[in-house]
Parts: structure tokens; C-alpha cells; sequence
């Protein structure tokens, strides 16, 4: 059988670091390691100027950017998400880290109770309420330009440890919606068992982009940067790139169901 990741050495020019326990993008138990790992392999494949690589996998992921990216310790990371850069250059990573191209772009959801039967037409809809977002996870998407729902007030974050905890809040009418992604939103649902009394709004908060990012002090960023952009574009046209993502949603939806 052919190596199915022929650049991986451990002797590599580029040197990458990412984290398990995020199905189904990067899990050392899930298969290919996840789809953003399959992804990540392919688009170096095929990128106009290949070179050889190595995946590290470090599990305490608030080590990643800093000290691990930013030093570069580590050439590159995945997967993060990008905050509204052009809005708030100050973000420390906006800062500090250039940005690839959108591995694969994530659905943000609202998850409420099925009784309350809420409406989410508009941005004004959710002015006045109440919304659960673990503490840790990102919250630009809440407070973009055209939005600011946090910096007017229009709406309250609530921020638990955990998004179980963020569902327990929803079930007991603390808050009235958790906004999650689609992945993490619906697994949890089920998990819990709340598949009757919890319900994802028709619109979608937003659309966020998982990349990988280089640290600004690398003396070779922006070359690695385009290195990887081209090989990932260039997959993106072809048929192996949906390919890829088709099989490890297919496969997560088969398993939260099971």
C-alpha cells in the first residue's frame, strides 16, 4: 500500500503543530487523524513547491500559539479560527499571525428550546437576549462591524466553563439561545439527549473559516504562507478536496447518531 503521507518526515523543513480531541478535524483516533489533518497532507501534496513536513501533536492547545507559534518553535499551526482582522488589527492575533486561506468553513449556530419558538430573520431579532458561549471560545463573530452586539449591549454573553453547561443554562431558562458551530452544537444535543427539546434557528449566526497560521516573526512566514495557499487552492479545484470533506462529515453524522 503507498504511503499515504509521502512527505511526512521527522527530519522535516517545516515543522507543524496541532491538537486531538477535536473531531472531526484533528483527532489522533479519528480516521486520517481528521479531516483538516487529510487536507492540510493533501494540500502539501500538491503544492507547486513541495517540501517535507512534520505534524506534532501537543493536546494542551493553549500552548499552540503562544509560546509555540509565535516563537517559532513550530513553523505552522491548524486549526484556528480568524477573527474580524480588518475591524480590530489590534487582536493579538491579528497581531501577531498571518492567516491561510480557509481550510474548510464551519457553520455557527443558535441552538434554543424548541418551545420558544424563536425567530432569527434579522441581526434585530436577538437584540434584548441572552446567549451562551463557553468561556475561551471566540466571540468577534458577536461584535463585527455591522453587529456590536456585545460593545452596544443589544445583547447579554453568558460564558461557562463548558457547553454543557451553556445547554444546562438554555434548559433552565437562563439564557436563551447557545451559539455554537454545527459540529460541536449537534453532537451535543445528542449526547444529552435533547434532540425533542432543542433546536438550531433556521439562519446561521455566521460563517467562520479554520486556518493555519504562522507566526509574523518567521523569517520565512510569508514563503511558507504562499507555499501552502497554492497547494491548497490548487486541491480545492479538484475533486479529492470534497472528497476528503464529504467522507469525515458523512462519518461524524453517522456516529452522533449511532
Amino acid at each position: 500500500m503507498p504511503d499515504p503521507t509521502p512527505l511526512q518526515r521527522q527530519d522535516a523543513e517545516i515543522n507543524i503543530v496541532t491538537g486531538s480531541n477535536y473531531a472531526p478535524f484533528t483527532d489522533l483516533d479519528w480516521p486520517g487523524q481528521g479531516m483538516l489533518t487529510e487536507v492540510v497532507n493533501a494540500a502539501f501534496e500538491v503544492t507547486p513547491e513541495p517540501a517535507t513536513y512534520a505534524i506534532t501533536w501537543e493536546n494542551d492547545w493553549s500552548r499552540h500559539l503562544f509560546p509555540m507559534l509565535d516563537s517559532t518553535e513550530f513553523d505552522m499551526g491548524f486549526p484556528w479560527f480568524k477573527p474580524d482582522c480588518a475591524g480590530n488589527p489590534g487582536d493579538e492575533r491579528c497581531a501577531n499571525f498571518h492567516f491561510s486561506e480557509p481550510l474548510v468553513d464551519l457553520v455557527i449556530l443558535a441552538f434554543a428550546r424548541a418551545e420558544d419558538d424563536i425567530a432569527f430573520e434579522t441581526d434585530v431579532d436577538m437584540h434584548g437576549k441572552r446567549l451562551c458561549r463557553p468561556t475561551g471560545y471566540f466571540t468577534h463573530d458577536l461584535d463585527r462591524a455591522d453587529r456590536q452586539w456585545l460593545s452596544r449591549g443589544l445583547v447579554t454573553l453568558e460564558q461557562p466553563a463548558t457547553p454543557d453547561a451553556c445547554f444546562e443554562m438554555l434548559l433552565a431558562g437562563t439564557v436563551d439561545v447557545v451559539a455554537l458551530n454545527e459540529f460541536l452544537g449537534v453532537q451535543k444535543v445528542f449526547e444529552l439527549g435533547l434532540t425533542d427539546r432543542v433546536v438550531p434557528l433556521d439562519r446561521a449566526l455566521s460563517v467562520e473559516g479554520l486556518h493555519v497560521v504562522i507566526s509574523k516573526k518567521h523569517w520565512r512566514g510569508t514563503t511558507h504562507l504562499y507555499r501552502f495557499n497554492a497547494g491548497l487552492a490548487k486541491l480545492k479545484q479538484s475533486d479529492r478536496y470534497n472528497e476528503i470533506v464529504s467522507r469525515h462529515m458523512a462519518l461524524f453524522w453517522d456516529q452522533i447518531k449511532q
